[in-house]
């Protein structure tokens, strides 16, 4: 495993070398389909790009998957690249969810969490739901600013529920760990990716 660590790839789409473990592998199918690789587990030569839809566009439009594949790949369609991108990065973050939770780091419910931003340093982030309602996502917000502990919002009362093992959670707090910065690696990348046009 050591022997990967550092290896350098350049993306397809911005030609800039990094770290291959910074970017997004994809691979070849038996069929000829390009396959995302997020975790970076499936055999065979890999093609990289960066973890943009702006890279994984500009890879699609210059041709350069069928470069990296040797002309052996079926075309390639940007919106299904993305889209397959969006699911495997949000299946990072529902099982990091769920590991936090098995690990006893999650705390669940609006009273709890808000009681919990009061403790120093306690929390390394607050995950709210979508479908929160807007007086208690406010008086989560001002909390979480006031002790300067990130935010950001995932999936739906029963997807935050599901994950902590109960039928509906509106916020959850994560207690400062390494998985809770795993965790918040993986929202701001699921975030940064969505958010691209």
């Amino acid at each position: 495993m050591s022997g990967h660590h550092g290896a350098q790839r350049s993306c397809l789409g911005c030609r800039k070398v990094l770290d291959k473990s910074s970017l997004v592998r994809y691979v070849l199918a038996a069929d000829g389909r390009v396959l995302v690789d997020f975790r970076q587990k499936l055999p065979g030569r890999g093609a990289y790009t960066c973890l943009s839809r702006g890279c994984q566009r500009e890879a699609v439009r210059r041709n350069q998957f069928q470069r990296a594949f040797r002309g052996r790949n079926q075309a390639v369609a940007e919106g299904e690249l993305a889209a397959e991108l969006t699911r495997q990065l949000a299946d990072k973050v529902d099982g990091l969810l769920g590991m936090v939770r098995k690990a006893g780091l999650a705390v669940g419910g609006s009273n709890l969490v808000l009681s919990s931003l009061d403790k120093k340093d306690e929390l390394a982030l607050v995950i709210v739901a979508q479908d929160i309602s807007e007086g208690v996502l406010e008086k989560v917000r001002r909390k979480a600013d006031a002790a300067a502990v990130p935010l950001f919002t995932w999936g739906h009362k029963e997807t935050l529920g599901r994950c902590m093992g109960k039928e509906e959670r509106s916020v959850i707090g994560v207690k400062k760990a390494s998985l809770a910065t795993a965790l918040q690696e993986g929202l701001a990348r699921y975030e940064r990716f969505v958010g691209e046009i």
